[in-house]
């Protein structure tokens, strides 16, 4: 298979760091598509954006789509109008060095089957205690295999396809929910061996242990009863 990407990124209205991060996808413009799937509006600077960083051209690698809101509902419908045969959500938050690329696509290449994500860093401008966070995230892909989106989950389009999607009806989670499906459908999960970072400001804004606290309980809440039917799948088919 030839190894052609799609970079989805969900953008809120309220959003801005979808252009720092499309300034550092710059050099994938001749490797790869890159679609913003924002919820319905367009920035009035776009075109010259474009322009600015090359992207100008009619048959621009970036597209802006105006979607429905809702993160699952968002990377649904540029999923689904994505033209590339492996599909990398990337949240707009993300930024990752040079060995990323390069160490994903070595990855999808030699496991196209496969739901890879990467190891996750935070930024510096949260506590520093979200480095236990981190070791949180580490221990949590790689043990009890549930990488979250903020990890840069890339997965084939056929098999995206294939699972539905994400699921638009939960109120969270739908990253989460949707490794577990992959799980009960017999996808291998596979890390890719190198980090991305993301924004760690909510847990400055919201206060360390209370975003802690709730992110477990609600990751543990959807987990069980998924690792249940995980584990019915095995015993009886």
């Amino acid at each position: 298979m030839t190894c052609t990407l799609s970079i989805i990124i969900p953008v809120a209205k309220e959003d801005s760091a979808w252009r720092e991060l499309l300034r550092e996808l710059v050099p994938l413009r001749d490797e790869a598509e890159i679609v913003i799937a924002a919820t319905g509006y367009q920035p009035a600077d776009w075109s010259s954006l474009q322009a600015s960083w090359g992207f100008e051209s009619l048959d621009s690698p970036v597209r802006w789509l105006k979607c429905p809101v809702g993160r699952a509902s968002q990377m649904n419908e540029a999923a689904r109008q994505a033209t590339g045969n492996f599909l990398w959500f990337l949240h707009a938050d993300s930024t990752f060095g040079e060995e990323a690329l390069s160490a994903l696509m070595r990855s999808l290449n030699r496991f196209p089957d496969d739901l890879h994500y990467f190891d996750l860093n935070f930024q510096s401008d949260g506590p520093l205690l979200l480095r236990l966070n981190a070791w949180g995230v580490w221990i949590r892909s790689h043990w009890f295999k549930m990488p979250f989106g903020d990890q840069g989950m890339t997965v084939s389009a056929e098999n995206f396809r294939a699972l539905r999607g994400f699921d638009d009806s939960l109120p969270y989670g739908e990253d989460h929910h949707f490794v577990w499906r992959a799980r009960i459908a017999g996808l291998k999960l596979r890390p890719i061996g190198t980090s991305i970072s993301t924004s760690a400001r909510k847990y400055r804004e919201r206060g360390w242990l209370t975003t802690t606290c709730r992110h477990v309980w609600l990751t543990w809440r959807q987990a069980l009863p998924l690792w249940c039917q995980l584990w019915k799948r095995r015993l009886f088919g």
